[in-house]
């Protein structure tokens, strides 16, 4: 089972997402704020992070690239806000749950695709 953090503060987002990713087959943990999700992301490995645009605390773009550099192969994509930074695909708001699911079903097939190419799971 892929496993996602989803690290948002807006409730309705995070309801909109959470039961639509669990219903799609994933493992979803949420966060509120980007520094727990880099605390997180240093103890457990995900397959993906949401992360919502919205300015609070530590910036969803630097946390982003904190996690980034901390886990590199995952795919990260970023809900609402400015235009897309660090080659970080942005979706706008209100999120569409049906590009969501698209997204998410891309970053599987590159994922396995590079797995593939690598020779099996590392």
């Amino acid at each position: 089972m892929k496993k996602i953090m989803l690290c948002s503060s807006n409730p309705l987002l995070v309801k909109s997402l959470y039961g639509m990713l669990r219903d799609e087959g994933y493992l979803v943990e949420d966060v509120e704020h980007p520094a727990l999700a880099v605390q997180r992301i240093l103890k457990n490995a995900y397959d993906f992070l949401i992360v919502d645009a919205e300015p609070f605390g530590l910036s969803a773009e630097d946390a982003a690239c904190i996690m980034k550099t901390i886990a590199p192969e995952m795919p990260v994509l970023r809900i609402g806000g400015g235009p897309a930074l660090d080659n970080l695909p942005v979706m706008r708001l209100p999120a569409d749950l049906d590009a969501i699911k698209e997204a998410l079903r891309h970053f599987t097939a590159r994922c396995q695709m590079t797995t593939d190419a690598k020779g099996g799971p590392a």
